[in-house]
């Protein structure tokens, strides 16, 4: 048998360090400078001095803890929620709005430079934001059965510990009030160990509950939570091998620029009502739309962005690879056929196989918009640019993926004339952003 050496691992330097904190960067950890190696240290602030402990010490760059702060900063708050230290929901608590949004809009900037060498200009950031905290108005929380109790909260940052909880204050009111008397539902649940997750959605037509379940529930237990439903006007939802409406309201629906879009409780919707709007109205002014523009929206949902496009221009054609939310859009698009003006037509097609890309190319566009998942939308970006349309709006959760998209963009002839830090996620480390991109000349 052959025994492989294994070098013993690196032991961190016990000594103490001090070191004053010059900037944020986008994870809300401090940034300082010690003997010409960056540090990165979790919970400081720019112009705090603090005594750390390494925790993670590589060539380039190290990774701290505080142990002793000597003085605060003038951006450090006092976070509102109690359970700030354990929770690992909304890291960025004890960080000023402002600070938040600022680092950002600054690790965007700086990323796009880097990977499409595009020279951006130093404008005041363009950041569109809202209130801080109650924004969030669709929440998903975790449950588990553990050591005799029934935890109901979200993850503990780094662990699968569940940390119960009975307040939080990102949720919209309508969500934040109902923890208390959902857990004390959901705790006289005989089958408690069938429970998996709980979704909680708060939208202009009521609230929508959604209740995953592992085992057939016992006519008791179903009785229980449809009473629960009534007393607070809920829709309710089982979700088992099937999704099962058990009482109330089976149309759900949010407005957006004056019109109703509806939808059902699987699926997507944007979790912050404000900046979606906001979002909206500032993806229409940049698209500058005239009654005679022919537009193509892709992964267009369920017409989040479609339906108050056609309140403007000549036609649209909406594209997303989920059939059920593309009929979801021609219905939605019938729902509000009185309040717009184009010409509608929605397809399912797969973005990201080029054998489909026949189905929306053969056609010519003035501008596109387009709102991808993480994975962004590089094969049709590619395709976008042989459609040649005077403007690009592109939507995007994910920096990386945009950025890389954004280079071949620029290689074919494409400049950023506009770009957006959206302040979705408050007290999150998440970066939602949004750019125009004009053709040459």
């Amino acid at each position: 048998m052959v025994n492989f050496y294994t070098p013993p691992k690196k032991k961190l330097a016990s000594q103490k360090l001090t070191v004053t904190v010059t900037k944020l960067d986008a994870f809300g950890q401090g940034v300082a400078n010690h003997k010409g190696k960056t540090i990165f240290i979790k919970s400081a602030l720019p112009d705090e001095t603090v005594d750390i402990q390494l925790t993670e010490d590589k060539k380039n760059y190290a990774k701290a803890k505080v142990i002793k702060y000597h003085n605060y900063s003038q951006y450090r708050v006092k976070p509102q929620c109690k359970y700030f230290t354990q929770c690992g929901g909304c890291e960025l608590q004890h960080i000023s709005p402002d600070l938040q949004q600022q680092a950002k809009y600054e690790a965007l900037i700086k990323l796009i430079q880097k990977e499409t060498g595009a020279l951006l200009e130093d404008n005041a950031p363009n950041i569109i934001a809202d209130q801080p905290y109650h924004y969030r108005r669709r929440a998903r929380l975790s449950i588990n059965f553990f050591k005799g109790e029934l935890l109901i909260g979200f993850r503990q940052s780094e662990s699968n510990k569940i940390i119960n909880i009975d307040h939080c204050p990102v949720l919209v009111e309508q969500l934040d009030d109902l923890l208390i008397p959902l857990q004390s539902c959901l705790r006289q649940i005989k089958q408690k160990k069938a429970l998996g997750h709980i979704e909680l959605i708060a939208v202009d037509s009521g609230i929508i509950i959604v209740l995953r379940h592992t085992e057939l529930l016992t006519e008791q237990d179903s009785h229980l939570l449809k009473q629960f439903a009534e007393i607070h006007n809920i829709s309710l939802y089982l979700h088992g091998d099937n999704l099962v409406h058990v009482f109330g309201n089976k149309e759900h629906y949010y407005l957006i620029d004056q019109l109703k879009l509806t939808f059902s409780p699987l699926d997507f919707i944007q979790v912050n009502n404000q900046i979606n709007q906001k979002m909206v109205n500032k993806a229409l002014e940049w698209l500058d739309i005239s009654s005679n523009d022919k537009i193509l929206d892709l992964f267009c949902g369920m017409g989040n962005f479609s339906l108050p496009i056609a309140k403007y221009c000549q036609s649209i054609t909406g594209v997303e690879g989920v059939e059920e939310l593309v009929e979801k859009a021609k219905l939605n698009a019938n729902l509000n056929q009185d309040k717009i003006q184009a010409k509608t037509q929605f397809f399912t097609c797969n973005l990201e196989d080029k054998q489909q890309f026949s189905i929306w190319n053969q056609t010519v566009f003035d501008k596109v918009l387009l709102d991808p998942a993480r994975a962004g939308a590089y094969n049709a970006t590619a395709e976008i640019v042989k459609l040649s349309p005077s403007k690009i709006v592109y939507i995007s959760c994910n920096p990386a993926t945009l950025a890389r998209d954004c280079k071949l963009f620029i290689e074919e002839g494409y400049n950023i004339a506009k770009i957006a830090i959206l302040d979705m996620f408050p007290q999150t480390k998440h970066i939602e952003s949004m750019l125009m991109l004009t053709r040459s000349g």
